[in-house]
This record gives structure tokens, sequence and C-alpha cells, in this order.
């Protein structure tokens, strides 16, 4: 569902926060981790954004608890009206028709079950010149400053648009950023770059692994461990694979690369990293299930090490029907034997360069030119995979986000409010 709506939402008109530090603390505040999703969140935004009378689309999920949004300052003047001195960084020479840019990011933050914090993760704290708060660095602050801005933007005579876009889940499947690009090419937006937000200490970061993740679940027979032959042992099979996993394909990333030194890692990495499986020290194991992930620099293709994987369990499938006993203990099970595949998020990497579009049209707004690469994944990828230029910056250090007492410097908030007032002169008449 989309509205379009210049208005302000539920939220009070009289209580919105008006500057890019109010705003940034009122989203602090409010726990978006996926179990209770975004929409307060994207009521909060929506609001400040229609009090400065900035056309919204917003796009809510069929399950009730997430949202997207996108908030769009359209050009105002004719192509070819003389510009800032920027602005022709965010046409595309090639195609003119993709003109502005995207600033894009999610809402969502991980959880803080388990962990140990001296503040409460969701009332935004300073001390020492940093505001701590779940969120500060991942990565409300940037959405919170770019949207404070808001008015200013909206008062300017643009020659390119601009466009503010929210995502849900980033932290756990980045179907936010999936749907936004189908949003946004319904509202028929096609913008020459896109800046997405997290923490990178206000560099401009051009590429990135792709992130995948996947579980594969063993089916066998269950049955008292002293009538072995009725019984067939999931876990046995879970371990060929792991072995298998690791020798064949994580390993062989290790020794036979491909590499690239600009990465803190500089070949592709991966693992089982969390197992379920049996339930009695004396049962045979009727079930186990293995997730594993692997972060694939951007030339390898995860669909190509997919089909690797796909293979093992195909013949582990077949190794598990062909042990079937004659008289199992349990016969449902036994028509169920078997391995399956199950992919959970297939990530894109970003594949940029420190002088493409996208990366010169942040340093050229004062970002911090690099031609390192970072190993974490992000939704940039996406939207450089549908034909939009990306690069990763924003303010904070990625080392200070998932964990407890995570912060933000104060001065990464000046220099990301500096750097949207630079795209704003950009982009203005």
């Amino acid at each position: 569902m989309c509205d379009t709506a210049p208005a302000p939402t539920a939220v009070d008109a009289a209580d919105l926060p008006t500057t890019p530090r109010a705003l940034i603390e009122a989203l602090i505040a409010i726990d978006t981790t996926s179990a209770i999703g975004n929409l307060a969140a994207i009521d909060l935004l929506e609001a400040v954004l229609g009090a400065a009378g900035v056309t919204t689309h917003r796009f809510d999920e069929p399950d009730g608890l997430n949202a997207n949004l996108v908030a769009s300052f359209p050009a105002t003047v004719e192509a070819g009206t003389e510009v800032g001195e920027h602005a022709p960084l965010f046409v595309d020479p090639e195609d003119p028709t993709r003109r502005g840019v995207l600033v894009a990011g999610h809402i969502d933050c991980v959880p803080v079950d388990g962990q140990t914090w001296t503040t409460d993760p969701f009332a935004p704290t300073e001390r020492d010149g940093r505001l701590y708060g779940r969120g500060t660095a991942d990565m409300k602050s940037y959405l919170a400053i770019a949207a404070a801005l808001a008015p200013e933007f909206q008062q300017a005579q643009r020659a390119v648009p601009v466009h503010l876009g929210v995502t849900w889940e980033e932290e756990t499947t980045c179907n936010g950023a999936r749907r936004l690009v189908e949003q946004l090419e319904s509202l028929d937006i096609r913008p020459a770059v896109a800046f997405v937000g997290e923490p990178t200490s206000m560099r401009a970061v051009p590429a990135h692994k792709s992130m995948n993740s996947l579980r594969v679940e063993f089916k066998g027979i269950a049955a008292h461990s002293s009538l072995l032959p009725r019984g067939l042992n999931a876990i046995r099979y879970s371990a060929e694979f792991v072995d298998f996993f690791h020798r064949e394909i994580i390993d062989d990333f290790r020794e036979n690369g491909p590499r690239d030194e600009a990465y803190p890692v500089a070949w592709s990495t991966g693992g089982v990293n969390l197992t379920r499986g049996g339930n009695a020290v004396n049962t045979v194991p009727a079930l186990a299930e293995v997730f594993l992930e692997f972060r694939a620099l951007p030339e390898i293709d995860p669909a190509d090490v997919v089909a690797r994987i796909q293979a093992k369990v195909d013949e582990i499938d077949a190794e598990i029907k062909a042990a079937i006993p004659a008289d199992p203990a349990d016969p449902v099970a036994a028509r169920e034997a078997g391995a399956t595949l199950v992919p959970l998020n297939l990530l894109y990497g970003l594949d940029g360069s420190p002088d493409g579009p996208a990366a010169r049209a942040a340093v050229a707004l004062g970002a911090e030119r690099t031609e390192d690469k970072v190993t974490y994944g992000t939704e940039a990828g996406i939207y450089e995979h549908a034909g939009i230029p990306a690069v990763v910056v924003g303010p904070g250090d990625i080392a200070q986000a998932h964990g407890p007492d995570e912060f933000i410097d104060l001065a990464q908030i000046d220099a990301c409010e500096d750097f949207f007032r630079a795209l704003l002169r950009a982009v203005s008449v």
C-alpha cells in the first residue's frame, strides 16, 4: 500500500523534534528491532517530513510491523539552469533521465538481548563527547540528520531531485531495500547515485563483500541408540556437509583466492556458525540443521557458490535415502528422510571504484576519499545491482555497531550535517 501525503501522521506535530540532535535522540528512543518492527519510527519520520511540506510515499508491509518510506524533493527548475558547482555529478552523462541522489538507509537495529550496557540503550546519553544508544552509529543518526534538514531542502530551488529512502530489516534480510528498488521504479524515481549511510567515519567506501546465509536441514530416523540399525543419524550426515563446506569452499577461498588486498581480510570467508540437532545422548537423532554464511569478494558470483553447495546437499540427500533401513523405527520419518538446502539471504556485494560516480560525488561534498574496501555487507550492493551507482558513507565507526554501549562521536554528527548541507548547496540554483 502506498500513500502520498504531505501532512503529518498521528504523531503530535507540537512534539516533533526540529533539530538533527533532537531527531537522533527521538529515533534512538524507539526500539526498532525486527521482532518489534519499524512503524513507530516511520510514523515519526513521516510526521517530521510532512510538517516541512515534503511529499512522502509510505509502503506498508503485510506483516503489519514494517514499512518503507520515500521522501522526495523533486527538481524545481528546468534542466540546464545554472546550478551549484557539483550538481553535474548528480546527472548520469550517458542517461540524463537518471538524475539526482538517493539518500538511503535502514531504520531497524539489532537487539540488545544478552548485552551489558552501562546506560539504557533506548535512552540516548551524552558522555565524554559521545552519544550512546542503540542505533547511534548504525544508522539512525544519518537518517535523522537528513530528515531534520528537510525544511531547508524543501525551501531550496533544486536543479536535480533528492530522495530519502528509509528501509526495514536490513539487519536480518535486506528485503526492505529489495522492495525499495521496486517502489522507486513504481514512482518513476531514477537517481544518478545513491549514498548509503552505514558508519564509515564519513569515508566514501566504494566496495564491500557480498553476505550470504543459508540453512541445510538433514532428516534422519529417530530410534533408541541400542537399536541403531533401525535409525538413521542425521547429525552424521550434517557433519559430512560441514567438513565439505569448510574444506572445499572456505579453505579453498583462503588458499587459492581470488584475493584483494584492499580488504582487511583479503579473501572470501565463511563458516558453519550455528548447528542444531538431536534430543538425547541415547537417541539416534532424527533432525540436524546447520546455518552457514559466506562473504565473497564482489568478483565471485554467490550463485556459483550456492550451486556447489546445492550439489553437495543433493549428493548427501541421495546417501541418506540409500541408507534408509528396511525396518525403520519410524516409517513416517523414513519417507521424509533426506537433505534440503534453504537460502536465507543472498546480499549482493558492492564493486565500485573510489573514482566512480557515487564516490566522486560523495568526496565532492566533503567525504574522505578512500581506496579501502570493507568486509561487512550493506544495502548499497542492492542499489548498484539495480543500476544506481552507490557508495557507503555515513557517520560513526562500524566498530561500535551491534555491541553494548554503542556510540557515535559528536564530531561525526557535525561532519554528517556538513555533508548534507554541502549536498543542499550542490543541487541548488
